[in-house]
């Protein structure tokens, strides 16, 4: 008898705690061990809209994201901001202010233009997709899901009413934004369409977009077809990745580029991070006491107003000239009278 209720008692306390650590909730997406390919991730949560009032994101900058529970509403969503590689972060549920539980994701954000990726590493996650129409019945209650996503330039007069905005309009709060994306014409770009690098992704997203990017580019920048045949092509415009230095949906920087001209082109071409030019490797002569052409921190001769920078002398997208040069031929000194007059 004793026995017994020896083990009704640890049953007992077994049960309180399973029921402190249940943190009625489920975080739908991002599932554990996934990768992005871009800044933000959106996470989609239902939640036991009875037994929690607050749900709280909490990222490893310590950055945390509240969400109110609503009477009614069972699903909600919130997008947060990724930093390169590895992010850890956790969902927590609360009742009058007490912790009721936690659910943790291991997410990564691989973009090889930033430190903190390793790509050995990434392989550990997988991409996944939200948008297919069983996941989508989620949003129904609160989205319209179908009737508002404009398509072929037609946007919409308030583009707040677009069903893209309410969960992704973060990622158009940037200095400088795309035409498509500041008009949320998102489906003109996320058609559903893959490529020869996404293959492995057809039917995975209604708005998968093709991947190399260039073909869905160019159907507006008429540009990218005659960069793609220039005589000296730059690798990522002939490998069709416009993505790797743009953001095709906004960027603090110019052109949005993911970076600043002379960071992102040193990202990859490390060895003109000292800022010198390389003059003395490709023959123009003896070693300069500074050691070589200024690459930036300096006024540009030949465009008034902007300074200096790897883009002043070089055609990031190709050119008929060798080294990308701006000019024509395989003399590298046409270019140098740009500035330098004779």
């Amino acid at each position: 008898m004793k026995s017994i209720y020896m083990m009704l008692l640890l049953f007992a306390a077994l049960s309180g705690n399973a029921k402190e650590s249940t943190p009625l909730f489920d975080v739908v997406m991002p599932k554990e061990k996934s990768r992005f390919i871009g800044e933000s991730a959106t996470f989609v949560i239902d939640a036991d809209i009875k037994n929690i009032d607050t749900l709280v994101i909490e990222q490893e900058n310590n950055k945390t994201t509240s969400i109110d529970i609503k009477a009614q509403k069972g699903t909600y969503c919130k997008t947060i901001y990724l930093h390169p590689g590895q992010n850890k972060v956790s969902v927590t549920s609360y009742k009058d202010k007490k912790a009721i539980g936690k659910v943790e994701r291991d997410i990564y954000f691989l973009s090889e233009l930033f430190e903190g990726v390793d790509e050995d590493s990434a392989e550990a996650y997988k991409l996944r997709y939200f948008h297919k129409d069983e996941k989508e019945k989620k949003c129904a209650s609160c989205h319209d899901m179908k009737s508002n996503i404009p398509t072929n330039n037609e946007a919409l007069e308030d583009v707040t009413k677009t069903t893209c905005y309410a969960c992704h309009k973060g990622m158009i709060n940037t200095k400088n934004t795309h035409a498509p994306a500041a008009n949320w014409l998102c489906a003109d770009c996320h058609n559903g369409n893959y490529g020869e690098y996404n293959m492995q992704d057809q039917g995975a997203s209604k708005y998968l977009v093709a991947d190399p990017v260039a073909k869905t580019c160019g159907s507006c920048h008429d540009t990218v077809d005659g960069w793609q045949n220039s005589k000296f092509g730059h690798g990522p415009v002939n490998d069709g990745r416009c993505e790797r230095c743009h953001n095709p949906h906004g960027s603090d920087h110019e052109f949005f580029l993911r970076k600043n001209i002379w960071d992102l082109c040193t990202t990859c071409h490390a060895e003109k991070a000292s800022g010198k030019h390389v003059i003395p490797q490709i023959g123009f002569g003896a070693p300069t006491k500074d050691g070589g052409h200024p690459t930036k921190d300096r006024k540009d001769p030949v465009r008034p107003g902007r300074e200096l920078t790897c883009s002043g002398c070089h055609d990031p997208h190709g050119s008929s000239g060798i080294f990308l040069l701006r000019m024509k031929g395989t003399m590298p000194y046409g270019v140098c009278q740009r500035c330098h007059k004779k």
